[in-house]
């Protein structure tokens, strides 16, 4: 992360949208944000002219990617491709995706856009100030008073550098352009998506992650939704907007791998600050999700056996630190192996929150726990059924001690409890609207894309 000015004197403008991403989760910037807000409604200017001038008015911005990955891709790819596959976000064995690649070169080609951008801006910071004034009378104001001076360079006083840079990079329109993770911080993407789309390239967009036609409101659904000519969910569909059901490209395998663990607990973890307008762990809850994980574990009578998988990422909490005191004999994870993998090689999966992961082990037939806190997750109201069915089956539990109870009373056959009729049921029809995912995909794949280009 690049270095974020003290929050007494200064503040500054990020290059980019990653650095703008960056900058959303660190905490002395949230805080001169704080600050800023404070003065605005206190009646005070929000810039003095003594801060208006951060080092030079020069902001880089910057592409991200190698020679080596870019070359890599091309030998992939036909030169002139009917379909361009950008961040596709596969989960099957890579093996399998390079072979499909290599399959449907000919018409397709998986290009992730790396390329390296490197451009200069002089920063407006009187025009930024200007435009930020306005009456401070609602959450809403706020955030447009403050907007003008957080916006990245490179979609402002860069952006006409930055498109032609873009426009000018050797690539050949294609007919569609699909991706599932692209539109959150692809910068290339996203322009070269407007600008062929107005030539008539159509973007097909595909779900890339869990809370997708689950969680009540979710920003970038609708967003996706909206700027897509074709939007593809795992099976759930809109009563407003058209959504066309395909399987994500999924793994092969099923759960009756040998399995070493007894139980793996997969975690995750969120920042110490908000930094997205979604139903999960924020602050003030992200603290409960990291008590009765573990809870969980200080209620099993017996941890050998257990396998830990802690979130990757560090965000200062300490919280891997606290698992290993409440579970010292348990086996914890290195992260060598990919999570299907450790999924597969676990009788039972607990999970700590709802998010993919959980929805990844029920496609997969792998007996699965979560446990959630009913402040940080909400559903829509044509999914509560299906929640309330999971909860009544053991599969979702709203504390880390419930879910633990629950998996002793198993007496040590998961899969005895997973087989029963009732919960193969519950799972399938839930998993047919929420996680349809196939082996097959690579053939439902061709079908759909068959389809567009004709």
């Amino acid at each position: 992360m690049g270095n974020v000015p003290s929050t007494q004197t200064t503040y500054q403008i990020p290059g980019d949208l990653i650095e703008a991403q960056q900058f959303s989760l660190n905490e002395d910037y949230h805080q001169y944000l704080r600050s800023m807000v404070m003065r605005l409604l206190e009646g005070a200017d929000l810039i003095p002219d003594s801060l208006l001038y951060w080092k030079k008015r020069i902001s880089i911005i910057s592409g991200s990617g190698t020679k080596r990955t870019v070359s890599m891709l091309r030998g992939l790819a036909t030169k002139s491709p009917q379909l361009m596959l950008t961040y596709p976000g596969y989960k099957c064995q890579h093996a399998e995706w390079v072979l499909a690649i290599m399959k449907w070169r000919r018409w397709l080609a998986w290009d992730d856009l790396q390329y390296q951008l490197c451009l200069s801006a002089d920063i407006n910071y009187q025009w930024r100030k200007k435009m930020a004034v306005t009456t401070v009378d609602s959450f809403a104001n706020i955030v447009t008073a403050l907007m003008p001076l957080f916006l990245p360079s490179a979609i402002l006083e860069g952006f006409e550098d930055y498109r032609n840079a873009v426009l000018s990079l050797p690539l050949i329109r294609p007919n569609a352009l699909y991706s599932s993770r692209a539109l959150s911080s692809h910068l290339v993407f996203k322009v070269l998506a407007a600008e062929w789309r107005q030539e008539g390239t159509k973007l097909l967009y595909h779900q890339g992650g869990g809370g997708y036609g689950i969680e009540p409101l979710l920003a970038m659904e609708d967003y996706e939704i909206r700027v897509s000519d074709r939007y593809y969910s795992w099976g759930w569909d809109r009563p407003d907007r058209p959504v066309y059901q395909l399987s994500p490209a999924t793994p092969s395998y099923s759960k009756r791998l040998q399995a070493k663990y007894k139980l793996l607990l997969n975690c995750v973890d969120f920042p110490k600050v908000p930094h997205r307008l979604q139903c999960l762990p924020m602050p003030g809850t992200i603290e409960t999700m990291h008590r009765r994980t573990c809870d969980f574990l200080t209620f099993l009578p017996d941890r050998r056996g257990v396998l830990i998988r802690p979130y990757p990422h560090d965000y200062g909490w300490g919280f891997t630190d606290n698992l290993r005191k409440a579970a010292p004999e348990a086996i914890f994870d290195n992260h060598r192996k990919r999570s299907i993998t450790r999924f597969a090689e676990s009788r039972l999966v607990v999970h700590n929150y709802l998010g993919t992961a959980w929805l990844e082990t029920l496609a997969l037939n792998i007996p699965t726990v979560c446990f959630y806190d009913s402040d940080a997750y909400a559903f829509r109201t044509e999914v509560q059924p299906w929640i309330d069915t999971l909860e009544q089956l053991g599969i979702l539990h709203q504390s880390g001690k419930s879910a633990a109870q629950f998996f002793v009373s198993l007496n040590n056959d998961p899969e005895g409890w997973w087989d029963k009729r009732e919960v193969q049921e519950a799972r399938q029809n839930f998993i047919a609207r929420y996680a349809n995912f196939s082996p097959d995909w690579k053939l439902h794949w061709e079908r759909e894309f068959e389809l567009v280009l004709d």
